[in-house]
């Protein structure tokens, strides 16, 4: 709830830009590949989080939950007030226009008489068939009605259940054999809405093509990767960081996102 309630504009510059700091210096990402954030413990932190935003130059927040509804909500930009309501307890979604930043929307799986947002917030008891029923049922629901596109938002540990990742990829599999169906990141989902395509002309938008990109030597997976044991004053112990980097002095944190001594 502190995220909500008491993160100054200051400190969630520090916690979003200095994670995009620590990807761009541990991991080599490209700071103009970073699009986008998802909050902490998915709480919106009212207008100062979207401040922080538009000073920043994210392009889209993906953190907000919207009441179920059928059919599903489109992602949609904040030009304009938001029109649903804010979901979650004590959540503190923003109170004004901020535009040009882009809202993608979590739109909650429906599960028997439940609903939940990420997949890993439903029914702990689900059985690998279950979850095989629920993505379908969800995904039609948006396939078949406004087509919304349709997230798919999980933690790692979720799949350490085998019969969750092999319902998972059977689901994947199933999809593949649409001919109108795509595997998109938020960024290029955005990037279809700006320049609506039709199927026949898809190979012209740039933005999903397979271009390959001009990596330099610094960019390129190496082949075995520095394990920095590091010291963290925060947390009073040691942490490891693996980076084709040099590894830093401290291990990485809020306003030490490069690990100065």
């Amino acid at each position: 709830m502190w995220w909500s309630k008491n993160a100054t504009i200051e400190d969630w510059f520090d916690e979003m830009v200095g994670q995009a700091n620590i990807l761009n210096r541990f991991a080599n990402i490209r700071m103009e590949d970073i699009r986008g954030i998802r909050v902490p413990f998915l709480r919106v932190g009212w207008n100062k989080q979207f401040l922080m935003m538009k000073e920043f130059g994210f392009v889209y927040d993906a953190s907000m939950v919207a009441p179920f509804s059928n059919p599903p909500i489109w992602p949609y930009t904040l030009d304009y007030k938001m029109s649903h309501a804010c979901t979650g307890v004590n959540q503190n979604c923003p109170s004004r226009s901020y535009r040009g930043i882009w809202e993608m929307v979590i739109n909650q799986l429906e599960v028997g008489e439940f609903t939940c947002g990420m997949i890993d917030s439903c029914p702990s008891q689900l059985s690998g068939e279950d979850v095989y029923r629920m993505l379908t049922h969800n995904f039609k629901r948006h396939y078949l009605s406004n087509r919304a596109p349709f997230g798919l938002y999980f933690h790692a540990t979720w799949f350490k259940n085998n019969d969750y990742l092999q319902a998972f990829l059977h689901f994947m599999d199933d999809l593949q054999k649409l001919p109108d169906v795509y595997f998109v990141t938020n960024q290029q989902a955005i990037q279809w809405m700006r320049q609506p395509t039709t199927n026949s002309q898809l190979h012209t938008l740039e933005a999903w093509g397979c271009k390959i990109p001009q990596l330099d030597s610094r960019e390129k997976v190496c082949n075995i990767a520095n394990t920095c044991k590091l010291r963290s004053r925060v947390l009073q112990q040691d942490r490891y960081l693996y980076t084709c980097n040099e590894c830093p002095a401290q291990y990485p944190w809020i306003r030490n996102e490069f690990g100065l001594e």
